[in-house]
Parts: C-alpha cells; structure tokens; sequence
C-alpha cells in the first residue's frame, strides 16, 4: 500500500468540454491518469511510489465549446502536493480568470484534499467562485456565461446530433427547426410529391416544439406518421396500428410541460420487435438488460429529460446481426470519448440520439463492427453549423441517415 496517494475529482459546471493538454507527476506514479475529455465529471488519481516519498503532480485542460471543431475559450491547471513530510497543497488557476466585477473569464478552485489519503475536488466554472478560508466549501459565485463569437445566446438554444453516409440512393429531403405547423405543412407538401418520412426529431425551445425530419422520394409498404402526442394518445395510436399490421420503425419523445412523442410505423413484415416509451434509466437498462438475454438487439433509443431526469423510448429487433454496443446517459465528453474508443476498435455510429439534462447535452447512441460506406457524424452543433455541414456534406455525395435536434441552456 502507498504512503501517500491523492484521488482528484474535477466538476465542470461550465456548459462547455474540458480538453487534455497535459498532465505530469513530479512524484509518485499514476493510480488513474487524467482523461483526455471531460464533460460534467471526472476523477483520476496518483500515489508514492518508493519508500519514505509522496505524490505531486499537474494537469491542464483547454476549455472550448461542444461545436464540431470545437473552438478554444480559455485553460484551467490543477496542481496537488501530498508529501511525506509537511502539509498537502493545492493551487487552482484559470485563463482568462473570473472577477468579482462579473467581467466573464472562468474559475477553478478546490475544496478538502486533506490526510495521507487525500481527496480533493476541483470546480471549474463560468466566471468568479471563491472558496472559504479553510477550502470546506463554495462561499461565493458571480457566474456569467462565455459568450462564443458567432455563437448563439445558451438560454436555451437548438443543438443537433446527426449521421450521414455516402451513398447513393433515392432523392430525399431534410428539415430542422420546424414548427408543428411548419413541419405538418412540409409533411403534407412532401407527400404529395411522392416523399415518405424516415426519420423525425422532437425537441422543445421555449415551451414551443420543434422537429427536424428527413423523407426520401420512393415507394414502401405503407406508413403511419404522427406528431404531438401525448404519452397516452402514443400508446393508444400505437395499440391501434399494431392491430392493423403495421410496425414501430421510429419514434422520438421530448418534454414540453408533458412527455411527448413523434413516431412512424409500417405496415410489413419484419423479425419480432418490442418497444418501450417513458422509462427510467433503470428501467431502460433493466429492459435492455432482458431483452438481450431473449436475443434482441437495439435498432433505436430516443432520449428526453424531465426534471433532470432522464427518459428513454426504444425499439429492438429479435434478430442476428453484427456486433454492437450501445450506451446511454454520456454527457458530451463521455460520448467523445466513447466515440473515438469505438472508432479505433471497428465500430461505426448507426443511430444517436442528444437531449438536455440540468442545461449540458448528453447522449444515448447505438455503434454496430460492420463494413458501411463513407460517414460522418457530428454531435453538439447549432443549428447555422448544423446546416452549414449539411450543404457540405450533401455536396460530397451524403446524405442524412439520423439527426436528432435537442435544446440546451
């Protein structure tokens, strides 16, 4: 066992990601290593290392935005000292720093880390915090959002998380930021140009909805679509359609003051499938965990929060297919992290799903180890970015396979 050792806990209370720059130890030896991103929290740790020895060490962090590139705002370093001999120390520093005058910048202070066994908590904020003289807790905050040239105002604005892939197939066209009477216009107009809805989004920005949409221009078994409805009314419109032979092939769900659902159902044949709406995310995981073990496999999850709960809507498929994984509950720099971790070992994003909880987006995604075309995909982007990407993409031959529109504050 270790003479010293020192778990560090970072919380971000920005709205922002925490990036790796570097990390070093003067003494001791990694326990857990600094991650490469942070989202809302992360821990890692450093002991001795020989006898008679403590631990110090450091790590610094870029803070930048959630767009794709993400853009630099300023750093945060965090430095801890745990010798043998004499008082644990810690020094928090950020650039460009928070004032008391609300003048913007970021903070980053800490609180315990006393003892051999030291733990100590880091937070990195918005603005000005201080702490008490004894470093128990947070006494003081003059927290004033970062405002990001070219970016919108946080409170709240539309994000969006997509997938496109380069392939060719039938004409299609795609929407975001739609009203509900917008989107029922385009519906109406589209359909009667031959288009069919494939994929449809629901999000809620200042008490009034939104959808963002894709319909591709082709023939199909026939289809079911519905928007705005209530918890009760989806099951009952869902209870109606299965009697008539028609399957759940989408569905979306989001919080404007009621859970609410967006959904499209064929009539066609296809492997058994079950659906969930409204669940927990024990609930979600238990589910998942059950159907597993009777061989389905997740072919789409819709995540919402309410209250700062989250809540999940799911369909799966009993059928064979390639590997996959599937994770929910990321906040962005989990998800980043998983991405990348999925990237290197063969997996492929298929279908992904963002949404608020407590004012930071997180994510619910589904990759599957397969052969596929070129893709890309972006997560955490505004709507002039995301439409931006859009046209780009579209020109090199893309085209949309999943977007999912979501507020954050």
């Amino acid at each position: 066992m270790a003479a010293r050792w020192t778990e560090v806990t970072v919380k971000n209370l920005t709205r922002f990601n925490l990036r790796k720059v570097g990390d070093t130890l003067i003494h001791g030896v990694w326990d857990a290593r600094p991650p490469l991103l942070i989202g809302d929290q992360a821990a890692f740790a450093s002991e001795s290392d020989g006898f008679a020895t403590g631990t110090e060490g450091a790590v610094k962090y870029q803070v930048e935005t959630v767009d794709s590139p993400p853009r630099p705002l300023g750093t945060v370093r965090m430095d801890w000292t745990n010798p043998f001999i004499g008082s644990n120390a810690y020094r928090g520093t950020a650039t460009p720093p928070g004032r008391p005058d609300d003048s913007g910048g970021f903070s980053c202070v800490w609180i315990g880390g006393n003892g051999n066994d030291a733990r100590v908590t880091f937070f990195v904020a918005n603005g000005f915090i201080e702490t008490d003289d004894e470093h128990t807790e947070i006494i003081d905050s003059v927290s004033k959002p970062v405002i990001v040239p070219g970016s919108p105002m946080p409170t709240p604005t539309e994000r969006y998380a997509a997938i496109w892939e380069q392939r060719g197939g039938p004409p299609f066209q795609a929407r975001h930021g739609l009203t509900a009477d917008q989107y029922q216009q385009t519906f109406d107009q589209l359909l009667a140009q031959g288009f069919r809805p494939v994929r449809i989004s629901g999000y809620a920005v200042d008490g009034q909805d939104r959808y963002a949409a894709v319909w591709e221009q082709r023939s199909g078994p026939p289809f079911q679509a519905r928007h705005g409805l209530t918890a009760d009314q989806y099951q009952q419109t869902f209870d109606q359609l299965l009697g008539q032979g028609f399957r759940l092939v989408h569905v979306s769900g989001h919080h404007n003051g009621q859970d609410t659902y967006a959904a499209i159902w064929e009539q066609a044949d296809g492997p058994a499938f079950q659906a969930r709406h409204g669940l927990t995310a024990d609930q979600y995981q238990q589910t998942f965990d059950q159907l597993l073990a009777q061989g389905f496999r997740p072919v789409h999850v819709s995540g919402h929060g309410v209250n700062g709960q989250d809540r999940y809507a799911a369909i799966w498929e009993q059928r064979e297919g390639p590997p996959f994984q599937a994770r929910h509950g990321l906040d962005s720099g989990q998800y980043q992290q998983t991405f990348d971790e999925m990237l290197a070992n063969g997996f492929r994003l298929v279908h992904v799903s963002g949404y608020d909880l407590g004012g930071r987006d997180h994510y619910a995604a589904i990759w599957e180890q397969r052969p596929s075309p070129d893709w890309q995909a972006r997560h955490g982007i505004t709507g002039a970015h995301y439409q931006q990407t859009f046209d780009e993409l579209v020109s090199q031959g893309f085209a949309p396979t999943c977007v999912s529109g979501y507020p954050v504050r």
